[in-house]
């Protein structure tokens, strides 16, 4: 027999994944001919409980979940720990969940709202109609972490994308390059489509005609697509939203016989750890990805505490340009 899950609830029930997570964990919230139906169900299908949600109902569980895409991206393992560390300031232990299944996204926030969190840190913002509902219908706060929520119910913290971009390609073209070539993500994020805006924005504003190359996470895909390009293309300066992106664009072209920095700049959009391993070192626009996670933390607890009446906001993190050995 298949495991019944919280979802089979809600849609026997006719009710949404929250009500039945504050029929679990909140009764007194829920109506009483709502909360008996639910009830009944419940027992009718055998369904048992995350022992985290039994007996919770009016207690909080000082844990806080903190959904990411992966955990392979040194990005991500740097925006954990300072989660962690601020978590453990505010007396709070954080439970991961790895959204890299998009088919079964549905069970995945099942099993995130089951769990009986006192709220939801969530970093990827690639996510499909069907679960910004559920995340919607979330009944405990949640933060988005070096991302953009598409509903303003939400809060987030992340740089100024758009305005980092625009200032580094700026830069590079006031130096007097005038072929750069911009490497996104094949997924669509918004904080790389705001990237490529300021890109975009200004590369039209000095007459300069832009250029999109959108590429994957797969070292060894992007290394073909990459070879193709460089046989016969070499632009002055690649600007690519990820450092494991950017080096393994730069390692491509050093194969080629191309040197950077002296032919070709390349420069990455986050500073993670391996930016200062690649030879030559990386040229970045520094995210703060530990000062996100930290400050994402910091607000949510805030929200936690504020019981709703805080109004969800998005907060800017000031970033900088680190200047390496990748750029003349």
């Amino acid at each position: 027999m298949n495991q019944i899950k919280i979802y089979d609830i809600a849609g026997s029930a006719g009710v949404s994944l929250a009500t039945v997570s504050r029929v679990l964990n909140h009764p007194e919230k829920v109506k009483k001919a709502t909360r008996e139906k639910v009830l009944k169900i419940i027992k009718d299908k055998g369904y048992k409980p995350n022992a985290n949600a039994r007996g919770l109902a009016s207690r909080r569980s000082t844990t806080v979940a903190v959904v990411v895409p992966t955990l392979t991206r040194s990005s991500i393992a740097e925006s954990i720990q300072g989660i962690d560390d601020s978590a453990k300031k505010f007396g709070y232990t954080i439970r991961l969940f790895v959204n890299d299944d998009k088919e079964n996204e549905k069970d995945l926030w099942g099993e995130v709202i089951a769990s009986s969190v006192d709220g939801i840190l969530f970093m990827n913002d690639e996510m499909s109609e069907q679960v910004l509902e559920l995340v919607e219908n979330t009944p405990v706060p949640v933060v988005f972490v070096n991302a953009i929520s598409k509903s303003r119910k939400f809060g987030s913290v992340s740089i100024d994308n758009q305005k980092s971009s625009y200032d580094i390609t700026k830069q590079m073209i006031e130096k007097g390059n005038k072929k750069i070539l911009f490497i996104t993500t094949s997924h669509i994020y918004s904080i790389n489509d705001m990237k490529v805006a300021g890109y975009k924005k200004a590369m039209r504003e000095a007459g300069l005609e832009p250029e999109v190359m959108m590429s994957t996470g797969n070292i060894d895909t992007n290394e073909i697509q990459y070879s193709e390009y460089l046989d016969k293309n070499c632009p002055d300066v690649a600007l690519v939203v990820r450092d494991s992106m950017a080096i393994s664009f730069m390692n491509v072209a050093v194969k080629k016989g191309i040197k950077v920095p002296e032919k070709l700049q390349v420069i990455g959009f986050q500073n993670t750890k391996v930016a200062k391993l690649s030879n030559p070192q990386l040229s970045c626009v520094d995210t703060p990805i530990y000062e996100i996670g930290n400050v994402a933390m910091s607000k949510l607890t805030e929200e936690m505490k504020s019981n709703g009446e805080k109004a969800p906001d998005n907060t800017i993190v000031d970033y900088k340009i680190i200047w390496r050995d990748s750029t003349k």
